[in-house]
């Protein structure tokens, strides 16, 4: 290597030397977030590209949820309960304008009401239930529905609540000196006897049946009755 090429080689040593030491210098003089800029090659940090723009890396407000809607509380069931007094009137209406007596049209299905609803199924060869109902309203009005018939007795399959009111006449006639046969909800032939009995003596219309009628005044004469020994024993304890 000659005297001249030797001085090049040098010189280009220095150059490079000084080139890395000013960069170094540049470097170090700058801030963090320009230090990361030149890392990463210009690209915006981790958490702006996962929050988007806009978008700042302080704590994230939880998402607020609306207020829940207050669930069904007493209305359905007092609809439930107008619906049912309406269906209760419309039946009472329809069986009083066909002679069954079931008492004024007040929407409650009390004794008088149910035993005139018995009247009419047993007359009509239903299961006996004395229970108010839309197929029976749909049966009184037009003759015909989907209610339960029974072909070979009719008129002498009961249901539940039909027993119950069989048993109530039995315990009220019993009450009053009148033998209705073997205790429970079955129609007895002691129990048709007493019935008409009852209502011959009552001047009833005999028909050896609960009915609107007979349960009226069944009703009546226990509360007479009642008065009539709480008046006894008022008078015994002068």
């Amino acid at each position: 290597m000659t005297g001249r090429d030797r001085k090049i080689a040098i010189g280009a040593s220095l150059l490079m030397t000084l080139s890395v030491a000013v960069n170094m210098a540049a470097f170090q003089g700058r801030g963090p977030s320009e230090a990361s800029s030149i890392e990463t090659g210009g690209l915006p940090s981790r958490g702006s590209w996962i929050d988007g723009p806009g978008v700042g890396s302080g704590p994230v407000t939880p998402e607020t949820k609306p207020p829940a809607l207050p669930g069904p509380s007493g209305p359905p069931r007092q609809s439930e309960d107008v619906n049912t007094a309406a269906l209760t009137r419309g039946i009472q209406r329809e069986l009083d304008a066909r002679g069954y007596d079931a008492g004024p049209p007040d929407g409650i299905a009390g004794l008088v009401t149910r035993s005139a609803i018995f009247a009419y199924e047993y007359d009509n060869g239903l299961v006996l239930t004395g229970k108010p109902s839309e197929p029976l309203l749909s049966q009184i009005v037009l003759g015909s529905s989907s209610l339960q018939q029974n072909s070979a007795r009719p008129g002498q399959t009961m249901s539940p609540d039909g027993e119950s009111l069989v048993r109530d006449a039995k315990q009220k006639l019993n009450a009053l000196g009148y033998q209705t046969g073997a205790a429970g909800g079955a129609l007895t032939p002691e129990l048709t006897r007493a019935i008409r009995k009852f209502e011959t003596e009552q001047k009833l219309k005999v028909t050896g049946r609960i009915s609107g009628p007979m349960m009226s005044r069944l009703i009546r004469l226990q509360g007479q009755a009642k008065a009539h020994s709480a008046a006894v024993a008022h008078a015994g304890s002068r």
